[in-house]
């Protein structure tokens, strides 16, 4: 028999989906100024000056050269923020998805992102994650202590469980290398709920759906950390995005999974 008329969630994550409030969300608000003196983005790629659209090379013979147009130094950042991109997404599977990410903040005007690719790597992390405090395990606590005699199962039930599960996020160091770290260095918002839940001669299988949100953009804060301002990609992403020349916008990149729990209950 069914235990659920209708989907039941049990978790939704502080950060809401869909903030485009979020600093991270911002395109085109800082000047020149503002990146050098703040953010020290003198030069971001070695193959042109982002500002002067020239090359960034003093020498007397470039000097009589014609600047390029805007449209060829954005291609030429793109290009470069793609190259450098390889430093992070060399091995497996999702390394390709970086680049798919990239073109798509090139020409899709901000749309958000969907990827199948991407859903099978979220399901991945979820069911590689053996840790006691997986969510996925304390979900599957939650519903193994459950009384489904004496009540109906509610939100209630998961509240003391889910505050110490742990969600999925890409980390790791095969994150740093296979492409997810990078194009998703954060799991934004998170809402997970129960679709369905079975009881029948003593056991009960789940299905548990993870619905997930990030954003490819990059904030302030972003910025201002070593482990970013360190590298072409990053320098070279948020001039792309917050310079007010160029101002191409970030995007949410949506991902889920389904999961089926089983287990003994007492019904």
């Amino acid at each position: 028999m069914s235990g659920l008329a209708q989907p039941l969630t049990v978790f939704t994550s502080q950060k809401p989906f869909n903030d485009r409030n979020a600093d991270d969300m911002k395109c085109g608000d800082l000047d020149e100024k503002t990146l050098k003196d703040r953010f020290k983005l003198y030069q971001v790629s070695p193959f042109i000056d982002y500002c002067t659209y020239r090359s960034p090379y003093d020498h007397p013979a470039l000097r009589r050269l014609a600047p390029y147009t805007k449209e060829r130094v954005i291609e030429m950042l793109f290009n470069d923020m793609k190259t450098q991109s390889k430093a992070f997404s060399f091995v497996g599977t999702y390394k390709g998805i970086i680049a798919k990410l990239i073109d798509h903040m090139h020409y899709k005007d901000g749309a958000d992102y969907y990827d199948l690719q991407m859903n099978q790597a979220y399901k991945e992390a979820i069911l590689n994650d053996k840790s006691d405090d997986s969510m996925l395990n304390v979900i599957q606590e939650a519903l193994n202590g459950f009384d489904y005699k004496k009540y109906q199962l509610t939100s209630e039930a998961f509240s003391s469980f889910t505050p110490r599960g742990r969600l999925p996020k890409f980390m790791g160091w095969q994150s740093c290398i296979n492409g997810l770290g990078v194009s998703i260095h954060d799991v934004n918002s998170t809402k997970i709920t129960i679709d369905s839940l079975d009881l029948n001669a003593g056991k009960y299988s789940a299905t548990v759906h993870f619905k997930a949100q990030d954003h490819f953009g990059l904030d302030t804060d972003d910025i201002g950390k070593a482990q970013f301002s360190a590298f072409t990609f990053f320098r070279i992403w948020f001039v792309l995005q917050r310079f007010n020349r160029f101002a191409f916008k970030p995007f949410f990149t949506n991902f889920e999974a389904k999961v089926t729990l089983t287990g003994k209950c007492n019904v």
